[in-house]
């Protein structure tokens, strides 16, 4: 065993001086019973529930514009996404996360077979900015007290969600509870855009909540501290102690090792219970510590020792490793991408649509059948356009392409609106994903982008400019394309790498 400096920390001699304390670190969790969610935390699917972004009409899309109060743009993917790192960890583990905004049963949890679901329901922040005057106080030169009030300007943001964790496949719900997360920063002036402010700050509003789930499930970092005892005037005990207690583990173990054997004292079966708990062989680690226990029965020296608390903490630590599904099979099928039908003008959107979408769930951790091996496939054929699709079987498409899951899209809307001070742009499909050995899942995605520039000239200049760089990089609508492509990906389970 190599030396333990690192993990071993001497305490100062207690008791009577015939034993000494080695630090354990571990990671305890917060969350009450966390022993009997061992398992379900073992292999995590992360979900965060929040209904879709309200459908904007042109009026209305175009009020909120103008009157600057179209709310902050709320990304649940980027919540779950570090949700998801954030658990991945010792004490925990995920092996996907996705965004539910249908609010029906999920129909992925038996195609992942989870252990366990951590369902985080979050509302859409609240945004808002306000002055407020505060007051310091200082002393001058003279030692007079003075009182100087200043002006700021507080943005804040706050976002109240509820969290569950459910063991699977019997979903016991194992805890509840509920909080109202916030953020918030003092500032010189209100010039920037409480919207704006709050893009920037997203990121520390989700480490408000993503640190409460580690410290809850993962656990916190505390140290216990094992008593390592000698027997006064047994010299082969009183050796393992000193070599023990100079990080020469192997040493000592070996010397409590064969008396163990030889039907030793609980001394030596204590020491192979810290020296096996260091090396985080927990299994061997609660034998020793047991046979420990059962041979002090009646000897006094023995009360320092915790076994309540030693035997809470193994089974804490054991029960996290334990083995409870996610082998990756979800995202080991290969999957093919088809070509997307569309019901629109654009010549260009569509296929732009499809290769994002593509790359989208590639960075997802899919298995993907690559778009020029799909295409050239479907034209031996004889198909060339995905609206010419829906004369195939999935079961014959899949045969084909050696896939085991369809991804099929019809893209619906596809357009700019350009009036002066009126810019609407926007991409809208619908998405069906066929799966071998699943049910069918199908779903709808939108995304609607208005803009008001202060100037009529300015602003028509502006669109001018970016569709004539989107059309000759042949990549219009690029930005709401890229983000059409992550919304329809996130209503996916994603693996923890993205």
């Amino acid at each position: 065993m190599k030396k333990l400096s690192l993990i071993s920390l001497l305490a100062a001699l207690a008791g009577c001086g015939n034993y000494f304390s080695v630090r354990v670190p571990y990671q305890v969790p917060d969350m009450p019973g966390a022993a009997a969610a061992g398992s379900a935390l073992s292999a995590l699917y992360v979900t965060v529930k929040t209904g879709p972004a309200p459908e904007e009409n042109a009026l209305g899309a175009l009020a909120a514009a103008l009157a600057n109060k179209s709310g902050p743009d709320f990304r649940p993917a980027e919540l779950a996404r570090r949700a998801a790192r954030a658990l991945t960890r010792p004490g925990s583990s995920v092996c996907a996360w996705r965004v539910d905004k249908s609010g029906a049963a999920d129909a992925f949890i038996p195609l992942i077979k989870p252990a366990g679901l951590l369902a985080l329901t979050a509302n859409r922040p609240s945004v808002s900015s306000k002055k407020e005057e505060r007051a310091s106080v200082y002393y001058d030169k003279k030692k007079q007290k003075q009182t100087v009030k200043n002006k700021v300007w507080v943005y804040s943001a706050s976002m109240y969600a509820e969290i569950k964790l459910y063991s699977w496949p019997g979903a016991e719900l194992l805890d509840s509870w509920s909080d109202n997360f916030s953020y918030s920063e003092d500032r010189l002036d209100d010039s920037k855009d409480a919207g704006d402010w709050y893009a920037d700050a997203e990121g520390k509003l989700f480490g408000a909540v993503t640190a409460r789930l580690v410290a809850r499930y993962a656990g916190r970092p505390v140290d216990r501290f094992r008593p390592v005892f000698r027997k006064k005037g047994d010299k082969e005990s009183e050796e393992a102690g000193r070599l023990a207690q100079r990080n020469s583990w192997e040493k000592a173990e070996e010397i409590w090792l064969r008396r163990d054997e030889a039907a030793g004292g609980w001394r030596d079966s204590l020491g192979l219970a810290v020296a096996a708990e260091l090396k985080k062989n927990y299994s061997a680690a609660g034998a020793y510590y047991r046979r420990a226990q059962e041979r002090s029965a009646g000897d006094k020296e023995a009360a320092p020792v915790r076994w309540g608390e030693i035997y809470r903490d193994l089974e804490l630590v054991s029960s996290t490793r334990a083995a409870g599904g996610c082998d990756g099979g979800w995202f080991g099928e290969r999957t093919a991408v088809l070509p997307f039908s569309d019901e629109t003008a654009s010549v260009d959107g569509p296929p732009l649509v499809r290769q994002l979408v593509y790359e989208s769930l590639k960075a997802g951790g899919y298995n993907l059948v690559p778009l020029e091996e799909t295409d050239e496939i479907l034209r031996r054929r004889g198909f060339s356009d995905g609206g010419q699709l829906g004369a195939a079987k999935p079961q014959e498409l899949a045969a084909w392409l050696g896939a085991q899951r369809l991804v099929y899209c019809n893209v619906t809307d596809f357009g700019e609106i350009m009036a002066g001070v009126y810019n609407r742009r926007m991409v809208k499909g619908s998405v069906r994903v066929w799966e071998a050995a699943g049910p069918e899942i199908s779903f709808e995605e939108s995304v609607v982008k208005i803009k008001t520039p202060k100037s009529f000239a300015g602003g028509m200049f502006s669109q001018l400019a970016k569709g004539l760089v989107e059309r000759i990089k042949n990549k219009p609508l690029a930005f709401e394309t890229g983000l059409f492509s992550q919304q329809v990906t996130e209503n996916l389970p994603n693996s923890v790498k993205r």
